[in-house]
This record gives C-alpha cells, structure tokens and sequence, in this order.
C-alpha cells in the first residue's frame, strides 16, 4: 500500500487550503482589514486543526469516518459517520459550480455549463482512480508551480507602481466587528475547518508522528499566503476590494509593463485550476474511502462512476448563478447550519467523549 511522505502530506494540505479561497475574496466584508480577518482566522484554524490532530492520536489507526463508532458505538457513531462523505460528495459538485461560474465569466463565455463540468469531473473520475499516490504525485508537482507564480506576480506587482501602502490605512478604521464576522464562522471553518478531510489520509503516512507539526507548518504557510494576496489586492485596488468577486483576477489584469506584459489573468485561472483540482481530487477520493470503510466494501472504485454523476448533477443544479452560489447558499446556509455543526461542534463532543472514556477505563484498569 502506498504511503504518503510528510512532504506530500504537507504540500496536499498547503494546495488544499488555498482551494478555491484563492480566487474568491471571501474576507471582502472586512474592507481594508480583510487582512487581519485572515491573520486571525488562521490563528483560530491552528486550534482547530489542533483539535483534529488530537483526535487522531487518540484513536491511532483509524480514519475519520472511524472514529465515531470506535467512540460513540455502531448504533450512533455510524449514521453521524455517514455525514462526512455525503458532504465531501457535495463539496465535489460544489467545486464543479465554482470552476463553472470562474470559467464560463472569464475566459469561456459561451462554453456550455455541461461541457466545462464534465470535462473536469471525468479527469476527477481518472485521477481518483489511480488514488491517494496520483493526488500526492499531482500535488509534488503544483507546489512549486504556484510559489514560482506568486513570486512572479510579487515582482510585477512591485514594477508596475500600482501598489500603494497607504490603501491598507487606516487600520481598524470600522473596529473589531467586521472583522469577527469574517473570522467567524467563515474564515475559521474555510479553509481550515474543511481540512478535516485530510484525517482519511492520516493513516496512510509514512511518518505519523509527524502529521500535526506538518499540517500546522502548511496551515501557516497557506494562511500567510492568503493574507499576502488579500493585502496585495487592497493595497491596488483600495476600498473596492470588497467589490470585486473574484480580486486575484481582477488585481492581475492591472499588471501592465512596457506594453508588453500585460493581461495576466491567465495567471489567476491557473491558480484556480490547480488548486481547486487538488482539492477536488481529495474530496472525491476521501468521499469514496469514507462510503467504502463505512459499508465495508473491498474496493472504492466501483463506487467512482455513481459519485461523478451525483458530483455533476449536484454541480449543474445546486445554484443558478455565481451570486445565488456564494452570497446565499455558502454564506447563509452552508457555512452555519453545516460547516459548524460538522466541522466544530461534532469534533469537540467527539474529543469530550473520547477523553472521557479513555480516562474511564484507565481508571478501572488501574483499579
């Protein structure tokens, strides 16, 4: 069986959390703050990655789907198990409906909502396939790609004149509100609270012991990479950052050297694409391992073809545009009434359990 190295591990989390929070301006409602939104909401995403870390080592060798009947018993840890695929599954079709919106708005106008999701969910299907090895190999090779973009983007940035400090001040200049409303739910539960998924892949590291100083390290890298490109965007497109639904692509569209090196925003479509592949991948593949531990089947792979017509009908359906998409159904619904629940409240009564019992039986072993 293969495993994961540290170093892939650490590169799937890095590209995983930077998803699609790459392209979307998810901090806008903080204005010129929406930086610290960011600083903070990684701050807050280490604990609650913490938090999973110390899940898995207390329940060494299981998964996450695994855990919830090794604690909570068959009868309820399984039905509560059941939510973590289907809502990987949905998240699948929902990365479908971003790439759709981001395509069919930016480069291919006229390119049917069908053809962009399907290609994209066959070349899923095929890379799932393969499994956790392709996904590790996939993210090897994205890594260096998007530090040598944003370095790249840096420069440029930098040469062309358009940034200005000053459009990061005043600091604070509305106080604290704004920016706990960014932080909380949102900022903490994406991307760090969604990075639960990764604990199905937990157990197939090499060096397990290394798992939570490898995904906080990829946490802080991710989230200062986020900051960086939130602070990039304000400091150039000042106050109606908040505006723009997609400001990376905006902010790369003002790049313009000599005449000559311009309209980059290829560069930003790239972003996308790698980053929420990976993501995607994981989804799908941590969907179907958590279908397959849960039924007891011997093999995923039978189960791919269903998953990717369930991903694309969900994709092609959940929203009829990007507005309805992100405003309504991620911020409204998805966010608080699932995400949380899910992502936090679920994981903190399942670590108050386990503790409990784990201290429960030392005490009567030792009795």
């Amino acid at each position: 069986m293969y495993k994961i190295s540290s170093y892939q591990l650490f590169v799937i989390t890095f590209i995983y959390q930077l998803g699609t929070t790459v392209i979307f301006g998810f901090g806008g409602a903080a204005g010129r703050d929406a930086w610290i939104g960011q600083l903070v909401s990684m701050g807050l995403g280490i604990l609650v990655l913490l938090l999973y870390t110390i899940l898995m080592r207390m329940n060494p060798g299981l998964t996450l789907v695994q855990w919830f009947p090794a604690q909570f018993g068959r009868w309820i840890g399984i039905p509560i198990a059941f939510l973590y695929p289907l809502l990987f599954l949905y998240h699948v079709g929902r990365g479908l409906a971003d790439i759709r919106d981001m395509i069919s708005t930016t480069i291919l106008f006229n390119t049917p909502f069908l053809i962009i999701e399907g290609v994209f969910i066959i070349f899923i299907a095929y890379c799932v396939y393969g499994g956790i090895e392709i996904i590790a190999r996939l993210g090897e090779m994205i890594f260096p790609l998007v530090l040598v973009m944003f370095c790249i983007q840096l420069i440029l940035l930098c040469s062309t004149g358009v940034m200005h400090i000053n459009n990061l001040r005043p600091v604070l200049e509305n106080g604290w509100s704004p920016i706990w409303k960014v932080v909380y739910p949102g900022g903490i539960m994406q991307p760090f609270g969604e990075t639960i998924i990764l604990a199905m892949f937990w157990t197939d590291t090499d060096r397990p012991e290394k798992i939570m100083k490898t995904t906080i390290l990829a946490t802080i890298l991710a989230g200062l990479m986020i900051t960086c490109w939130d602070m990039l965007a304000i400091s150039v497109i000042g106050p109606m950052f908040s505006r723009f639904l997609y400001p990376l692509y905006t902010l790369l569209g003002v790049i313009s050297i000599g005449d000559f090196i311009e309209n980059l925003q290829i560069f930003g479509i790239l972003y996308f694409f790698m980053t929420a592949l990976i993501k995607e991948l994981v989804n799908m593949l941590g969907a179907l391992k958590g279908f397959q531990q849960l039924t007891r089947m011997k093999n995923y792979r039978a189960l791919i073809i269903p998953a990717s017509v369930i991903a694309l009908f969900l994709g092609m359906t959940m929203s009829k545009n990007i507005s309805e998409h992100v405003y309504y159904t991620h911020t409204k619904i998805l966010v608080p009434y699932i995400w949380v629940p899910i992502f936090l409240i679920i994981p903190t009564i399942l670590l108050i359990v386990t503790w409990f019992r784990q201290k429960v039986f030392k005490i009567k072993k030792n009795g």
